[in-house]
């Protein structure tokens, strides 16, 4: 039997060495013209998110939403339409306060591009300043998948995360923490 089983593991091996140098090399594909004109669209949205987040303008992101558009932000918080995101940054920036600020820099990765789908992904470094002048800097890590609607491309789904243990505003709120339980301990023990 353990010799029957020997037999049967060199022939599979024999097949499977001959399959892979039968098969021709994968190449990644090249970057055709049009290939590239759809990248440099792509690239795009990336100034117009900056502008839209630096002036507290998410309104002007509207054009580049897919009326069928699906998200998870950061926070965990879904967002099921544009209507979703503007109240999504209108509670951010209460967070903030009015004269906080808010400003982002997008690292795109090269998109790959699927028929009429963009596969994207990015990170952000944010800097988030509140009204009382404390800042908030950390990264965030986005995939993104967008589709053709009236001839230019829109989000249709939307992923972003940070680290949910190291991020700025876990460290804050853990300081926060511990001050308010020493304090509530130096007091019961007045």
């Amino acid at each position: 039997m353990l010799k029957r089983q020997w037999v049967c593991l060199a022939l599979l091996c024999s097949v499977w060495s001959a399959i892979t140098i039968a098969a021709p090399p994968q190449t990644p594909p090249s970057s055709t013209a049009p290939d590239e004109a759809e990248h440099e669209a792509l690239r795009r949205l990336k100034s117009g998110y900056e502008d839209a987040i630096r002036n507290n303008r998410i309104d002007a992101m509207a054009p580049y939403f897919h009326s069928d558009f699906h998200g998870v932000m950061v926070t965990g918080r879904a967002v099921n339409s544009f209507a979703d995101v503007q109240q999504y940054w209108r509670d951010i920036r209460g967070l903030i306060g009015e004269a906080g600020t808010y400003t982002t820099t997008v690292n795109p990765g090269r998109s790959v591009i699927v028929g009429d789908l963009p596969l994207a992904r990015a990170t952000t470094d944010d800097v988030i300043k509140t009204n009382d002048g404390q800042e908030y800097r950390y990264t965030a890590f986005w995939t993104a998948t967008l589709q053709k609607e009236g001839g230019s491309w829109k989000i249709r789904t939307i992923q972003g995360t940070m680290d949910p243990v190291g991020n700025p505003f876990v460290r804050e709120f853990g300081k926060r923490l511990v001050v308010r339980v020493s304090s509530a301990v130096g007091a019961a023990g007045l």
